[in-house]
């Protein structure tokens, strides 16, 4: 392990010299809490885990490796996939074709081309016969049955339906929030159901977003504006494009190519001056300019020059960033305030 530790922080030393001198993939990008405090990095071509002070603590010997939700992680070694726990173990066997992150303790998993959820012991609590199977939010999840199409499940798998339920089609963001969910009808229009599967807000929009922080994003004619649960317009539509709310702010595009901030009053409080822009997390966001990401604080200064081919939103205070070398993809960690606490490696 010393040894192993040694090789890592020299890789670590070197990267950081060179760099002075110079001037829906496996990892996920789950915005879930965890206490685990574990991030995966990838060294000589296997992954471990190092904690927020960029120790390993779990030797890399997997193949594949995710972030920790709930307590479990993703991780393949040579054969199937399973999950593990924050000592490195795996919780059950690892005989799954497919898996996704823990939401409301339970994982979606696909066995034999069919799709069923475990706990987080492992044990299959919803038998595997779904086509496709989202995560789980609000004990509701989003699923493709053989018979019926899509429909919502509990989480003892039973479908959710009420006699004023809607056709569904395929989603790309189905989770609950604040007791709605998306929809887009068969027409392709959007609107919002409850959990017991009733519209609260009927299909009338061209494309919308699910809500955040009590603000849905959603488009009327070829502007987008923000609407709460009752349907009132909190922001006129007036933004050729309009991403999440999360800690008081949300990006969007006005009149430009260019992306900016807005708060919950409407008001542009970080001009647009980027080429792509995400929501904030830990009062960081990761921006786009010059082709390259970095990050900003919630008054727009850089925290981070925009120096990497990719870079996530920030969970349990680190945000994840890449570095291409040639046909290398290397992953790496800063933490709030821009330090590297893991430099990109492979």
């Amino acid at each position: 392990m010393n040894t192993l530790r040694n090789k890592a922080l020299l890789g670590l030393l070197g990267g950081l010299l060179a760099f002075y001198l110079a001037g829906c993939d496996f990892l996920g990008t789950s915005d879930a809490s965890d206490e685990t405090g574990l991030f995966p990095v990838q060294i000589d071509g296997r992954w471990g885990y190092i904690n927020g002070e960029g120790r390993i603590t779990i030797e890399p010997v997997f193949r594949e490796a995710g972030l920790f939700v709930e307590g479990r992680a993703r991780a393949r070694l040579d054969g199937r996939r399973g999950f593990i726990n924050a000592a490195g173990d795996f919780i059950s066997e690892p005989h799954f074709e497919s898996t996704l992150d823990f939401s409301n303790g339970l994982a979606s998993v696909r066995v034999e081309g069919r799709w069923g959820f475990v706990d987080r012991s492992g044990n299959l609590t919803i038998a595997p016969r779904f086509r496709k199977a989202c995560p789980f939010s609000e004990g509701r999840a989003f699923v493709l049955t053989e018979e019926n199409g899509w429909e919502y499940i509990n989480s003892e798998g039973q479908i959710i339906r009420s006699e004023n339920t809607p056709e569904f089609r395929e989603l790309e963001e189905s989770a609950f929030s604040g007791g709605l969910a998306l929809i887009k009808n068969h027409e392709g229009i959007f609107g919002f159901i409850n959990r017991t599967g009733d519209p609260v807000i009927t299909p009338q929009f061209s494309t919308a977003k699910p809500f955040s922080d009590g603000y849905a994003a959603v488009k009327i004619s070829d502007r987008w504006g923000y609407i709460d649960k009752d349907k009132v317009f909190l922001i006129n539509p007036r933004f050729i494009a309009a991403g999440d709310f999360h800690e008081g702010l949300a990006p969007v595009r006005e009149n430009t190519n260019t992306w900016g901030y807005i708060n919950q009053q409407g008001e542009m409080v970080i001009p647009p001056r980027f080429e792509e822009a995400r929501s904030f997390s830990g009062d960081r966001a990761a921006v786009m300019l010059n082709g390259r990401w970095g990050y900003i604080d919630t008054e727009g200064a850089w925290i981070r020059d925009p120096e990497f081919a990719e870079a996530t939103r920030f969970t349990q205070g680190l945000g994840r960033v890449r570095l291409d070398v040639g046909e290398a993809r290397r992953y790496g960690y800063i933490d709030r305030a821009g330090r590297y606490v893991w430099y990109p490696s492979d």
